[in-house]
């Protein structure tokens, strides 16, 4: 049997960055599944995932600045450039490796690679660890093939039905819906 590979996405903060490297480090203890993370330049994922020496890709992708300042316009301006880029890398990782399954655990980081994994019908899934999913959680909860989450209160904010699990704080529950 092929080795599946996998592509877990989060990051921009350790609340969406350790529940991916938990998932990860399940995967590969359970399975023989190769592991890919994906992570943004402006996260915290930029100075771990080098430090850990795991196989990933680093996206130039920064989320839309919500607050009224001349750094957060400046920044917003740059977005359609990192934004383009990011897709391209994206687009390409994804030709190369030909994953078997998508893993988002929120943040902007995320969600180019959800998106990707939704245009070339590739399954994917979602831990969503929070009470209160976030835009992408939200966004992309519809088109997953399963949400799991720790928190019943969730249910409330997406249209998907959720699995729910105390298990899910440490990825467990969602290893038994993907491996």
């Amino acid at each position: 049997m092929a080795k599946k590979i996998f592509i877990i996405a989060g990051g921009g903060t350790g609340g969406h960055l350790y529940p991916a490297l938990a998932i990860g480090a399940e995967l590969k203890k359970r399975t023989d599944a190769h592991i890919h993370y994906m992570g943004s330049t402006f996260g915290i994922e930029a100075e771990k995932l080098p430090a850990m020496n795991v196989e990933h890709t680093l996206l130039p992708i920064r989320g839309l600045q919500r607050s009224i300042s001349l750094q957060s316009l400046g920044r917003n301006a740059l977005l359609p450039g990192r934004l383009l880029s990011s897709k391209m890398k994206t687009h390409k990782l994804f030709s190369n490796l030909k994953p078997n399954a998508v893993i988002g655990t929120g943040g902007y980081a995320s969600a180019l690679p959800l998106y990707t994994a939704a245009k070339k019908e590739i399954p994917f899934f979602i831990q969503e660890q929070n009470s209160y999913p976030g835009i992408t959680t939200r966004h992309f909860a519809e088109s997953a093939e399963t949400v799991f989450t720790a928190f019943h209160e969730v249910d409330g904010f997406i249209k998907k039905k959720t699995v729910f699990s105390q298990a899910t704080r440490s990825g467990k529950t969602l290893l038994m819906g993907i491996a």
